[in-house]
Parts: structure tokens; sequence; C-alpha cells
């Protein structure tokens, strides 16, 4: 048999094998999408989710929070109101139970319920807690809250509308509004818009020995300021609201009024008049203030020709000195009491205090390497000073930024360079610090602002120790005087004598008993000093 091979050229698959299948096709899959970024929870994501006391969060409430001296003196508006009538005559300060005339324009009245002082307090505690983001309430406080951020606008927004807009214009309103005196005390306010109050900036500030010390001594970025005290005065002491004059006048930075602040009592004044806070010296206090302003008065000719006179510097009680704003805080304020708000500030000025110059040892020349600084802080003197090193040379400086205190020894240090030569007495290859606060930049040698701000720093002798081993600055510390000796004493014996020689006269009962206790003094004293005589000479 004869095989025909041709059909195995042509070969086919065969009907009982499957296919052959090509290779399967590579799978890429695609990339999984990295999940969204949860959002950053924000203050006002707190109410409804997470508030406490959600009562305080309704605007129609405010009548249960506030006291009730003061909702019946606006009563009588209130009903007016009804009727279409906003007029403000009919608010009788006459009347108002418990409303004083502490200084010419400055009122205090009685204002918040405990219960809402109380519930507010722990509002901002449970806000703390939560873990929520929280900003400093303003450019000069670092602890406290911003309610307007949390959910409290809309409440405040119904006081300020409801309660504190009748009395804002019967004591800082239109000359037809504004009261001339109350209880025969003239109240002595000006017009800053009061009738017309329609913004406002609310929050909550505390105090603590630890913290904010004190509030040092500035204007408010407002038209009328609502104090309120939230804290028992027991919580707490030391702190007194101070006031000076106003921003426009020459009395600017004289004493003009202390004020202690009550709990649930509302001091109010112009946002213009210059104030503070003393130093607490135990517990904490918090206060819950309302800056409030008028668009339309800030719209008003009057409103700018007043504001375009500024800052006036003039002669100054020391109480009254503020290290944020005054460029001559240091020239004025005594330096043991700077960066301080304490009362005995102003009898230090009157007291001469005897200083000599010495040298201190900052630290050893290895530890002050190039482009880095080390600080002293002398507790007894009040004072810091900073040293660096800059291009292989020594300079020092008060390490309190003239502006607000920031400390300069945590700075950077770099060349001034070209840029803003001029400004100040300064060379290109001079060194600077720049403040970490507010980036205010001193020159080194000079202490001078860079940017030719009236602000400098105090300039301090440098140098190696004797051995280089050590860094040394000079410094000015008072000088203890010993307490008098006996013959400085006996001027003042012999007054003490001639009184009593007086009084023998005029009351001799008195001055017979006084006689017989310096001659029991005298006696005893001659007879101590005759045992210890013959004791020393037992011994010998």
């Amino acid at each position: 048999m004869v095989l025909d091979y041709s059909k195995w050229d042509k070969l086919e698959t065969s009907d009982d094998e499957p296919p052959v299948q090509p290779p399967p096709a590579k799978v890429v899959q695609a990339p999984k999408k990295a999940p969204a970024p949860k959002r950053k929870l924000q203050p006002w994501d707190y109410h409804p989710a997470k508030s406490l006391h959600k009562d305080l969060f309704e605007p129609d409430n405010w009548p249960r929070w506030i006291h009730p001296s003061l909702l019946k003196v606006i009563s009588a508006w209130q009903k007016q109101k009804e009727t279409g009538d906003t007029s403000f005559a009919c608010v009788d300060l006459e009347s108002f139970d418990g409303f004083r005339v502490e200084a010419p324009g400055i009122c205090s009245f009685p204002a918040l319920s405990d219960e809402f002082c109380d519930m507010l307090l722990e509002e901002v505690r449970h806000y703390r807690e939560s873990g929520l983001p929280s900003r400093a309430p303003n450019s000069m406080n670092n602890y406290g809250l911003v309610l307007n951020e949390i959910g409290l606008r809309a409440s405040f927004t119904s006081v300020l509308k409801e309660v504190l807009l009748p009395i804002g214009a019967r004591l800082f309103g239109s000359d037809e509004d504004r009261v001339q005196c109350v209880g025969g005390v003239d109240v002595e306010t000006e017009d800053w818009g009061g009738s017309t109050l329609d913004d406002h900036h609310s929050f909550i500030v505390q105090y603590r020995p630890t913290d904010d010390k004190h509030l040092d001594m500035h204007i408010d970025e407002c038209d009328v300021t609502f104090n309120f005290g939230v804290t028992s005065h027991e919580n707490f002491e030391g702190n007194d609201l101070t006031f000076c004059g106003m921003f426009d006048s020459a009395s600017h930075r004289k004493l003009h009024h202390r004020y202690k602040h009550v709990r649930g009592r509302c001091v109010v004044h112009s946002g213009k008049r210059r104030h503070g806070a003393m130093d607490i010296e135990k517990g904490e206090r918090a206060s819950l203030i309302m800056w409030t302003k008028s668009r339309s008065f800030r719209r008003t000719e009057a409103y700018r020709e007043r504001n375009r006179k500024g800052l006036t510097y003039g002669e100054a009680d020391n109480v009254c000195l503020s290290y944020t704003h005054d460029p001559d805080y240091k020239k004025l304020m005594p330096k043991k009491f700077q960066y301080h708000m304490k009362q005995e500030a102003q009898d230090a000025a009157e007291r001469s205090v005897k200083t000599e110059k010495r040298w201190i040892r900052v630290c050893t020349s290895e530890d002050l390497v190039e482009g880095t600084s080390k600080m002293i802080e002398l507790e007894q003197e009040n004072e810091q000073v900073a040293v660096f090193r800059h291009r292989g040379e020594l300079f020092a400086l008060d390490n309190r930024c003239a502006h607000m205190g920031g400390s300069l020894c945590e700075g950077e240090i770099e060349d001034i360079g070209t840029t803003g030569l001029g400004a100040s007495d300064s060379k290109a290859t001079d060194g600077m610090v720049i403040c970490p606060r507010h980036y205010m930049c001193f020159n080194l040698r000079t202490g001078a602002n860079v940017e030719g701000d009236p602000m400098s720093q105090k300039v301090y002798p440098v140098r190696l120790s004797a051995d280089g081993k050590d860094v040394e600055v000079e410094v000015e510390m008072e000088v203890v005087v010993p307490p008098l000796s006996v013959p400085s004493r006996l001027p003042a014996l012999l007054q003490m004598l001639g009184s009593w020689i007086f009084k023998f006269q005029q009351e001799p009962k008195f001055a017979v008993a006084g006689l017989g206790c310096l001659t029991f003094f005298i006696v005893t004293g001659l007879h101590l000093r005759s045992t210890f005589r013959d004791a020393k000479t037992n011994l010998r």
C-alpha cells in the first residue's frame, strides 16, 4: 500500500482535540485610589455634635441669662420697640438698681446670671477637652476662646441687639440718646456709635500666674467694650483692671481708675481708652469680653477725624506704660518692673536705688559657637541678657524684644545685607537677630531696629574672661544697703525720746508707761552686758 504523505504536509488540528488557545493577555489592574484625606475638624464643627449646654446656642434664650435688674431697665424699651419706636429715651438708668459711674467715661452694672456664668465656663472647659483647635482670642491674650467661632455668634448677637444696644446708646450714643449724669454723677462719655452698634467680636480670656499673668496697656479694636466678670472673686487675687486716659488726649498715659471684677457684673468703656490688667497673684480669673462696633458710625467723617489724630505720647504714670506700644517704655519703667503690671511700679520711680556695674559669666566660649546665642537671666534684677557670636565677634542685647517681650535668644541670626540699608545705622556685614514672635529685626551691634522702628534693644558690654575661657557681660546690679548703725540711729532715738517728753506733758499716763518700758529695757541690757563680761573673764 502506498501511503500518501501529502496530507501530512497540510496537517490540520484533529477534530478530536481542543483547539490550541492563544496565551492569555496580561491583566493590568488599575491602581487603587488613595482614600480621600479626612477633613480636619474646625471650631465650627463643635455645635451641635459636641457641645455641652445646647441651650446656650439658642439665640432666643437670651432672657434666661440676663440679670433681673438689667431686664427690668430695658423692659420699657422692649415693649416700645414692638410698636416700631426705636428711640432710647425710655431706658432710665436712674432707676437701674446696681448701676454705677465708676469714673468719668467708665460705668458698671449687674448683667449676667450666676447660672449663665457657670454654664459658659463649663462650655469653655468642655471645648478644651474636645481637642478641637482654637486660636488666641486677640493679639495680646494667649489663653481663652473665641466664642463666635464655636457656634455662639448668634446668641451673642441677640444679647447685643436686645440688651446691650440700649445701654450703649445711653452711654456712648448720639447726643440725643446719651445721658449726661446718673445719680448726680457726671458720666462724661462721648459718642462712639453706641446708638447703632451692630457687630461684635465675643471671646473669653483667662489669667493664671503660670500663663497669661497680666494684660499689657492697650486700646481695643472696637468702639464700645463690654467686659463681664464670670469668675467669683474668691477664686483669684490681684488682676485689677487699670484704666488710663483716652488715646487722643494729653492724659493718655495718666492713671484714671482701678476696677476689681465682680462675677456677673459688666464694666463698659470706650474701646479707645487705654487700659490693662495687673498681675494676677493667685488663682484663676476669666472674663467674657464683647468688642462691639457700629459699621455706620465708622463711615462718618467724625469718626475718621477722631482716629486721624492717633496716639498721644506725653507724661506717663508707670502703671500706664505699655511695653507693646510705647517706644520709651524701657527708658521710663524701672528695670525691676519691666514686663510686669505691678502696683508698686508707680512708686518705684520716686525711690533712688544705688547700683554698681559688675561682670557676670554667661557661658564658656566653646559653648557659644558661630551663629548661635546664649541667655542669662538675673531674677533679682528682672533682667535677661542674650549674647551672640556673629562673624567671630561677640554681641550682647536685652533678650526681651522691645515690642512684646519675645525671647531674642530663640531667634535666627543673619547678615543684614544691602536690602533696607539706610533705615538704621547699619552695615551690610552687621548681624541681626529676628524675633521669633513678630519677626522684628535688631542690629546686634547697635540694638537698633533694622527697619527704622523707634523700638530698639539695650546693648551690653561683652568680653572674654582674662583666660579666654568664658563669655562675660557687664550689667548694673542693685547694691544692698546695710542696716543703719547705732550712731546713725541716734537722731531717731533722740526724736523718739523728745516725742515721749511731749506726750508726758499732754498724756502723763501714756508717757509714764512708755518711760517705764524704756527703763526696763535699759536695765535688762546693762545686766546682760555685765553677765557676758563676767563669763568672758572666767573663760580667760
